[in-house]
């Protein structure tokens, strides 16, 4: 509707400079997707009365509007058409089928349709008159059935509960039964101008520039009326790797939340790594069009894995002498018809081992195929084929066109064979005869539908959109920093010292250097991770919260075990979710990214014991350390010592009052009766000055406890 409302108020003003009193007319083109089976199916009934009334409202009464259907239109797009002033129509396409969600919602072909339903169409039926208002509720109501009278006053369309009262005043020459109960109506562009409510029978918008008698470029979607954008460039260049797509994530989600809703992406590259170019292909076309307008601008070319990311973008601009094609490291060997493709492409059936590299690769492009046709082709509303004809050169993609709805399509044979309406879609000419590698060219990108506009460079890209100086956003040194530390070698590394800094503070006593530098690496750890968009406040509240754990089970409970199982569990589990972007895996994807998260935390993990396992026994013997970590006794006087040990008796000091001399934590030394002794504290740690008492003593074990 604001569209609708900045197109009327643009057209009136170009209509008041010119001065010639005509009525400026403004044509909606209702069509569906590519791989849409009608323009409208689908479409909420609230939200398509809302547009129909608002066409027909006072505020578009200064404007002419005109729908045009190049293809068939089905579902509450019917109620939509009906609700301009006339209707123009592609011969083969069709009109009509208006209660098929209706149908869908009530679980039943023949369930009666609301009356809310039917009397909305009777009402923009008879606002307009475009359309005749039995013929309209004949579209919706399964109920119902139309009649077409031929009487002295010509031609009508009459509810079977009108042609009585209809008789009594006129005579009625000949009548037949247009629309059955429980029918299914769809009328073609012919037979609408037959009946009189499509104005002008048009297939291309040449056709239509012709009918109206207005140029052909006047028809051209004005892209500056559509929204105020916010617009942003992102650039595609060179290699696509894992690193580069991270830092395009990053930006484009800050920028997103910023409010940006027109996204540019000039890509300029022959692919890359191809899990990394799925990826940011699903991120484009996991954006709503509805709120967020995506464009690729290719100004030399987009091979392999970028071609698909130029395909998932809600519209294609290419330089006229731009390449849109395969990559040069597609070398599987070619096949004329991609219906004897091994199974793993077409079938997802298990495959045989690869005997070679060539196999290996065929694998692993058959297994990026398959998430294509999950994810991407269907996000991105296009065939899969297409998506498929960018990373394989053995497949052959043909013009088709549906001789139902006149609808066309690129696609290879192997998918015009699984759609439901197999039989409906005619084979024409292949895109590229023989065996070489496709690649398209700007201008031929436009005439086959798959590009939308060719420019000769970025400004007329942006004059197209009415933008101007359109920013580039580019990762700074700070994103780079994120994202170095947050790679698999740095976050091990970086997970490493944290978990060296906390063993060397467990066997330090007090607060030194190992807690410092655990706090700093896993600070910098999940800060990556955070800005990384992989952490959230999920992992870092189970970190802090298994670490706490921890220490309870160290200083407080010592013994029980439950809260250092539970803490060391909460941390695990933190650190791989840290390094993931999801929870549950879902995917071949996500299994591989769990992986990875699992072997950085456990290289990481057995770094850590490998360097406590030599500290413990080698650093003593160095010739540089052994003045900083004391040798342990010989044998002979570590007998001698557990025999002394064996024959103490402190029993004596209990109630015994003192002092702590250190930090009790629980362990430590105290003063008591005129003696140092180990003691340790019983419940809570206490403070090194503390008065104490001895509450119990087993041999030279001695408890004290807190005085108060």
């Amino acid at each position: 509707k604001l569209t609708l409302t900045r197109a009327r108020d643009q057209l009136i003003a170009q209509a008041r400079k010119r001065g010639d009193g005509r009525r400026p007319l403004l044509v909606l083109r209702i069509a569906p997707a590519s791989s849409a089976e009608g323009a409208g199916a689908g479409s909420q009934f609230e939200t398509a009365l809302s547009l129909a009334r608002f066409l027909t409202s006072r505020e578009m009464a200064d404007v002419k509007t005109v729908a045009w259907a190049p293809r068939s239109i089905r579902g509450h797009g019917v109620l939509v058409a009906i609700a301009c002033e006339e209707i123009v129509m592609a011969s083969e396409a069709s009109l009509g089928d208006a209660g098929i969600d209706e149908r869908d919602a009530n679980e039943s072909e023949q369930a009666a349709v609301s009356r809310t339903v039917v009397e909305a169409y009777r009402e923009i039926a008879d606002a307009k008159r475009t359309m005749p208002v039995a013929l309209a509720e004949g579209m919706i109501d399964p109920a119902v059935e139309v009649l077409q009278v031929e009487s002295d006053e010509g031609l009508r369309f009459l509810l079977k509960s009108e042609i009585e009262d209809f008789r009594r005043d006129r005579e009625v020459i000949s009548e037949e039964v247009l629309i059955a109960p429980g029918s299914r109506p769809r009328f073609t562009g012919r037979e609408g101008r037959q009946f009189g409510f499509v104005k002008y029978l048009a297939d291309d918008r040449a056709a239509v520039a012709k009918a109206l008698a207005v140029p052909i470029e006047s028809l051209e979607e004005s892209q500056s009326l559509l929204a105020d954008w916010q617009p942003i460039v992102l650039e595609v260049r060179g290699e696509i790797t894992a690193s580069s797509v991270s830092q395009l994530k990053t930006l484009l989600g800050n920028h997103l939340g910023g409010g940006a809703n027109w996204i540019g992406l000039r890509i300029d590259s022959v692919g890359g790594d191809l899990a990394a170019c799925v990826e940011l292909a699903n991120l484009i076309a996991e954006l709503d069009p509805n709120s967020v307008r995506t464009v690729a601008y290719v100004p030399v070319e987009a091979r392999g894995g970028a071609a698909l990311v130029a395909l998932a973008c809600d519209q294609l601009v290419m330089h006229p002498e731009a390449t849109l094609g395969i990559g040069p490291d597609a070398q599987l060997p070619p096949d004329q018809d991609d219906r004897k493709l091994p199974p793993p492409l077409f079938r997802n059936r298990p495959a045989p081992a690869p005997p070679n590299a060539a196999a290996d690769a065929q694998l692993q492009v058959a297994a990026t195929v398959a998430s294509i046709r999950d994810s991407l082709a269907r996000r991105a509303d296009r065939p899969w084929s297409l998506f498929a004809a960018m990373l394989d050169p053995r497949v052959k993609l043909f013009e088709y066109r549906n001789k139902a709805s006149g609808d066309e399509r690129l696609m290879s044979a192997g998918e015009a064979e699984e759609l439901d309406d197999a039989v409906d879609w005619m084979q024409g000419a292949p895109l590229r005869a023989g065996n070489g590698p496709l690649a398209i060219v700007g201008n031929e990108a436009v005439t086959l539908n798959l590009a939308w506009q060719n420019v000769d460079n970025f400004d007329q890209l942006q004059r197209l959109y009415g933008l101007d100086d359109v920013p580039v956003v580019e990762a700074n040194w700070a994103l780079k920093l994120v994202h170095a530390l947050a790679s698999p070698g740095l976050a091990t590394f970086l997970l490493f010292l944290g978990l060296i800094g906390m063993y060397v503070e467990l066997k330090t006593p007090g607060v030194g250097v190992g807690g410092v530098v655990a706090a700093l690496a896993f600070i910098l750890f999940f800060w990556s991770k955070y800005l990384d968009q992989t952490a959230t406040q999920l992992e870092i509240i189970l970190f802090v919260g298994g670490v706490v754990l921890m220490l309870i089970e160290i200083f407080v409970v010592p013994g029980v075990g439950v809260f250092g199982l539970a803490g060391g569990l909460m941390v695990i589990f933190s650190l791989i979710l840290a390094s993931q972007t999801f929870i549950v895996p879902r995917s071949e994807a996500d299994m591989n990214e769990l992986r990875r998260s699992i072997t950085v935390v456990a290289a990481a993990g057995l770094g850590m014991m490998a360097l406590a396992f030599a500290t413990r026994k080698y650093l003593p013997k160095a010739p540089l350390f052994n003045r900083l970590v004391l040798e342990p006794p010989p044998p002979e006087e570590r007998i001698t010592l557990s025999h002394r040990e064996a024959l103490a008796d402190y029993t004596h000091l209990i109630g015994v009052a003192g002092e702590a001399v250190t930090d009790l934590r629980p362990a430590g030394r105290a003063l008591v009766g005129g003696q140092i002794i180990d003691v340790i504290a019983e419940g809570v740690p206490l403070d090194r000055g503390a008065a104490v008492v001895v509450v119990a003593a087993h041999a030279h074990r001695v408890l004290v406890r807190a005085t108060v």
